[in-house]
């Protein structure tokens, strides 16, 4: 038994007629009539009565017509795996998102990768700024969202996707809720939880020396969940990403000046890349990015 007599044997259960179905699998009558004789023959029972000009299929055929539709869609199955796999649709990436990223928006992205990609895999993985280049560049990750600040690396290359407004994070019913933008000089007022993996940390403290404002800062946390919590429970301000924030329990303002940051894609130089990640940074160019100041997406 073969594919090709389980697909002649449907388009003849379908058509009970034989031309018709030597027509729609694109085979002469003759030989769709031998393959179902030799089917016929393997398996010591027929499958189609023939009573002059009618057709019809007998006890044995009715019987395993759904048996061989089973077969017929893992024969598509197997072939479109197969595809897949030689086209590299068939893959596993490994995905780096910067601790300080928000996963709000890019949990857009991935959904809209996974709809037209359902058969790639991501695995997500937290990293640290100081981790991203070596863990590109000695193949652990594929691609890293992040947002680092200074100069590029040069043997990363960095798509750009969104602009980032800096807000000064706060807990309800908090004195900045009155204000449209929060000062520096404001912000010194209060109690301040630090963010140890910020973009802006030093150049954010480095503004409070060139002022003279001392900065009251009570808690230093590398947890971005432990970081909202204690502010949520107003022990203190920060200075965070407005996409970054997951509690609908604090409230945020911009700050005076502002402050803002590029969130990018980074992946390493190379002049090859796999089709799976190709189809992934394409995603990720093409998908509909909020704009703070000026949206971007161009690669640097």
């Amino acid at each position: 038994m073969d594919f090709n007599q389980v697909r002649y044997f449907l388009a003849l259960a379908d058509t009970l007629n034989f031309t018709r179905a030597a027509e729609r699998c694109y085979v002469s009558q003759p030989a769709l009539t031998q393959a179902i004789k030799r089917l016929e023959d393997e398996l010591s029972g027929e499958l189609i009565h023939r009573n002059g000009r009618n057709t019809e299929l007998t006890k044995l055929g009715k019987t395993l017509r759904g048996h061989f539709e089973q077969i017929d869609r893992t024969r598509h199955l197997v072939q479109r795996t197969a595809k897949a796999v030689v086209e590299g649709e068939i893959a596993e990436l490994n995905i780096g998102v910067m601790c300080t990223i928000g996963p709000g928006l890019i949990v857009g992205l991935l959904d809209a990768f996974r709809m037209h990609h359902p058969m790639v895999s991501i695995v997500l993985h937290d990293v640290t700024p100081d981790g991203i280049p070596e863990l590109l560049l000695s193949g652990a990750l594929d691609a890293v969202f992040h947002a680092r600040r200074g100069l590029p690396h040069s043997q990363l290359r960095n798509i750009r996707l969104f602009e980032e407004e800096m807000v000064i994070v706060f807990a309800r019913g908090h004195v900045f809720s009155e204000m449209k933008r929060v000062s520096f000089t404001e912000i010194g007022k209060h109690c301040y939880v630090d963010r140890i993996h910020c973009e802006f940390r030093e150049e954010f403290f480095h503004r409070f020396l060139e002022e003279q404002i001392a900065l009251n800062v009570i808690f230093r946390c590398a947890r971005e969940d432990w970081i909202q919590r204690l502010v949520r429970d107003d022990q203190g301000v920060s200075l965070m990403p407005r996409y970054t924030i997951l509690s609908a329990d604090v409230d945020q303002r911009p700050v005076d000046p502002p402050l803002y940051r590029t969130v990018q894609l980074a992946v390493p130089d190379h002049s090859e890349i796999k089709p799976a990640l190709a189809a992934f940074l394409n995603e990720a160019v093409v998908h509909d990015w909020p704009s703070d100041r000026h949206g971007t997406t161009d690669a640097d």
